[in-house]
């Protein structure tokens, strides 16, 4: 019996051993990953990040626990679940307006905006669709890559959104505001 249980007690120290060895081998390095939700147009806070140490022999686009200040105070761009590890592409910059700067607000219906819906920090042209019953009115870009500033729901999928551009461009876009209006999201 003495033998049998010596047995068992070398079989689970080595297999320990091995375990141990392995998870030294693996090297793991720190990355920033988001702690709780954080939704598209969200502000990204710094309660709103953890540092997980990753293990990978291959690249992996990340960020290094050092370097949260470069999406701390910055708009998300896409949705991110608890436990996404972030990349610069995850956020932008907030949106503030400096001289020559106009912000101008939409009134929008289902149809003059993306499906999708649109969030702060997200790039859209401004188009002006043909008016429908005969009107004179062609389809034309007022504006091209202008930022959404600021997206509030109305209810009935009505979203008035505020757009940033430059000072010229958001008053073109405030003359010509009506029903025939719609925004494209675009690639930022």
């Amino acid at each position: 019996m003495p033998e049998v249980a010596i047995g068992v007690f070398v079989m689970v120290a080595f297999a320990l051993g091995a375990v141990l060895w392995h998870l030294n081998s693996v090297s793991k390095v720190p990355a920033l990953a988001v702690s709780s939700s954080v939704k598209r147009g969200d502000t990204v806070r710094a309660s709103d990040l953890r540092v997980v140490y990753i293990g990978s022999e291959d690249r992996v686009a990340r960020l290094d626990d050092g370097q949260s200040s470069e999406v701390v105070g910055r708009v998300a761009l896409v949705d991110m679940p608890a436990g996404t590890l972030i990349t610069r592409d995850f956020v932008a910059d907030a949106t503030n307006l400096k001289r020559g700067d106009g912000v101008v607000g939409l009134a929008l219906e289902p149809g003059q905006y993306p499906a999708t819906g649109l969030a702060p920090g997200d790039r859209v042209d401004v188009v002006r669709s043909p008016e429908d019953g005969g009107g004179s009115v062609k389809s034309a870009v007022i504006v091209r890559d202008a930022t959404v500033y600021a997206v509030e729901d109305l209810g009935s999928d009505r979203q008035l959104v505020s757009i940033k551009a430059g000072q010229d461009d958001a008053e073109a876009v405030a003359a010509a505001a009506g029903g025939s209006l719609r925004l494209v999201l675009v690639q930022p």
